[in-house]
């Protein structure tokens, strides 16, 4: 038997190896909640949230669970440690983490790396068949979208701290479906959180 006999059943082996875990790259999570963090008060001058924002995050710290079910991993952008700019994601993340007990990951490449992070979060087997929220900066989430299958994702404008992006992922090979919804209208229950099923086509 020449060489390339010899090599041919190792190669068949080799693909029936990396076969089943080639299927196992998308691990992705049930669901995944963008929201931009909470309200801020450029009067102010610091990085913190404004007692609005504050009482928001408290707000939906409650909503979230009782909408989306058990939380299963809490993402938030990249702060400084030194001066603390971008420290409102971490703000908005604490009372849901509280309400929880989920600990709070800072994605420490989110300032230049928001897609491939979205990428690794879609990958990640820890988070398969599991509700991640996400705090993040507004003007970095449609990089963080794309890299989550969801490319065409509108930019957020600079006032707009009412927006929550629910996306559903049903197999590995599809989009995920996308609801937008409004936080605002979450809390009041005029608008309603139920799953899935009745979820609009992406825009």
């Amino acid at each position: 038997m020449g060489w390339m006999g010899r090599l041919l059943p190792a190669v068949a082996i080799g693909v029936a190896l990396v076969a089943p875990q080639a299927a196992r790259v998308e691990a992705q999570p049930s669901q995944v909640l963008l929201l931009r963090h909470g309200h801020k008060d450029p009067n102010r001058g610091d990085f913190n949230l404004s007692p609005q924002g504050f009482q928001r995050a408290q707000a939906l710290a409650i909503a979230l669970p009782l909408c989306f079910g058990p939380i299963g991993r809490i993402l938030t952008f990249v702060m400084d440690p030194d001066t603390s700019k971008n420290a409102r994601s971490y703000q908005t993340a604490v009372p849901l983490a509280v309400a929880t007990g989920v600990n709070i990951r800072i994605m420490g490449d989110a300032l230049e790396q928001s897609r491939r992070l979205g990428e690794q979060i879609r990958r990640q087997p820890l988070d398969r068949g599991r509700l991640v929220v996400v705090f993040w900066e507004h003007r970095h989430l449609p990089e963080l979208a794309a890299g989550l299958g969801w490319p065409d994702m509108p930019p957020i404008a600079d006032d707009d701290f009412d927006r929550l992006d629910q996306l559903v992922y049903t197999n590995a090979s599809s989009p995920p479906q996308v609801r937008r919804l409004s936080q605002q209208r979450l809390l009041d229950g005029s608008e309603s959180c139920s799953g899935a099923a009745n979820l609009p086509d992406r825009p």
